[in-house]
C-alpha cells in the first residue's frame, strides 16, 4: 500500500524553481531515503509535503487524499509528522514538556507513549526535567524524534537527522530509526546527506539533483551504481583513478 505519493511536483522561491517535476512514492512500512547535496531541493520537498510551502504545480497524496496546500496542523492530525532540520526543540521547556507538545493533537493520557520514548532514548528519561536547550546536539536530535513519535504518525519525515552529529552518534540515531521501523512499523521518509548511513538504513531511495530526480530504486541497486559510488560514497576504481574527477560526467547508471 502506498502511504505517500508525490507526482510532478514543482516548488518555487519567487522566480527560482527549487523543485522541477519531482515524483516519489513511499510504501507502507518502508524507509525511503532522499539523497542529494546542499541546494538540491531536499528540504524544500519535505516542507512542501508537510504543508509549510505551497507547490506551484503537481499533486501530493497522503493515504489516498490530496494534501497539497493543506494546513500543517491538519496534516499532523491525519498522521504526518516532520522532524525538522536543526531539531527545533523548545529550548526553555523541559524534555518531558517537549514530548507532551508532540501529542498536542491527541486527547487523553499520553503517559504510556512518553514511557515508550524513554525506552528508545534512555538518556531522555535521565534528563526529563532538564531544559531542552541544555541538551547536547545528539540528545536534542533524540528529543526531536521522540516528539515526532508522540503524534503516533502514519508517516514520519526526518530532515537531515545526522546534521552536526559525530559519526558515533549518527550510527546510534540511525540504529534507533531502524528499530522504530522494524519494531513499531513506522513508515519513514528520510532526507540525508550522509549517503553511507542512509543507504544502509533505507529500503529504497531517490537521488535529487538541482531540483530533479535523477535516479531511484532499491538501495541495493543504488549502492551498486558507479555514480553513487563515486559521487556519494567516495569510491573510485583503479581505471578511473588517473582521471580528473571534475571531468567525469554523471551518467546515472
Amino acid at each position: 500500500m502506498t502511504v505517500l505519493s508525490v507526482s510532478n511536483l514543482e516548488v518555487s522561491y519567487g522566480a527560482v524553481t527549487a523543485l522541477r517535476g519531482v515524483s516519489i512514492d513511499v510504501a507502507e512500512g518502508e524507509i525511503v531515503a532522499i539523497l542529494g547535496a546542499n541546494g538540491a531541493g531536499k528540504s524544500t520537498l519535505m516542507k512542501a509535503i508537510a504543508g509549510l510551502m505551497t507547490p506551484t504545480k503537481g499533486d501530493i497524496t497522503f493515504q489516498g487524499t490530496r494534501i497539497d496546500g493543506a494546513d500543517t496542523d491538519r496534516l499532523v492530525r491525519k498522521g504526518l509528522s516532520l522532524v525538522p532540520e536543526g531539531r527545533e526543540v523548545f529550548p526553555y521547556l523541559s524534555v518531558e514538556e517537549n514530548l507532551r507538545l508532540g501529542a498536542y493533537t491527541r486527547p487523553g493520557d499520553v503517559s504510556g507513549d512518553i514511557e515508550m520514548c524513554y525506552d528508545y532514548f534512555p538518556i531522555l528519561k535521565e534528563r526529563r526535567k532538564q531544559q531542552a536547550g541544555l541538551l547536547s546536539g545528539g540528545q536534542q536530535q533524540m528529543l526531536a524524534i521522540g516528539r515526532g513519535l508522540m503524534a503516533q504518525p502514519t508517516l514520519m519525515m526526518l530532515d537531515e537527522p545526522s546534521l552536526g552529529l559525530s559519526p558515533l552518534l549518527t550510527q546510534e540515531i540511525f540504529g534507533i530509526v531502524a528499530r522504530l521501523n522494524a519494531e513499531r512499523k513506522v513508515t519513514m521518509l528520510l532526507v540525508e546527506q550522509n549517503a553511507h548511513v542512509a543507504l544502509e538504513t533505507a529500503h529504497s531511495g531517490y537521488v535529487l539533483e538541482t531540483g530533479r530526480i535523477v535516479m531511484a530504486g532499491p538501495t541495493e541497486r543504488l549502492k551498486a551504481s558507479e555514480d553513487i559510488q563515486e559521487f556519494y560514497l567516495g569510491r573510485s576504481d583503479d581505471a578511473a583513478r588517473g582521471e580528473k574527477r571534475w571531468k567525469r560526467r554523471k551518467t546515472w547508471r
